[in-house]
């Protein structure tokens, strides 16, 4: 209980300042990392068009291209099918 005696608590002034300040700085710092994050963004997407430019007209698409797909040597095999034998019980 002794120690609860040298908490020194903030006046309710400096309680408003800090809360200015920490939703300042919150505020700022998330406007300034969406600008970053848009810039770099926006400069990868260039660079990526331009280094790649996209022969598709729908990017969208989710077939493979024909090219990428090499199967000629593919070999498969498919293993015997066995009957499962059940046992059949009599009608009483």
């Amino acid at each position: 209980m002794k120690e609860f005696d040298h908490i020194v608590w903030p006046t309710p002034e400096e309680t408003k300042k800090y809360f200015v300040t920490v939703v300042s700085m919150i505020t700022i710092l998330t406007v300034f990392l969406f600008i970053v994050g848009t810039i770099f963004s926006t400069g990868l997407f260039t660079a990526k068009e331009k280094l790649a430019p996209s022969t598709s007209s729908n990017p969208t698409t989710t077939a493979a291209p024909a090219g990428d797909l090499k199967l000629d040597n593919v070999k498969t095999t498919t293993a015997p099918v066995t009957p499962v034998k059940t046992p059949v019980t009599p009608a009483k």
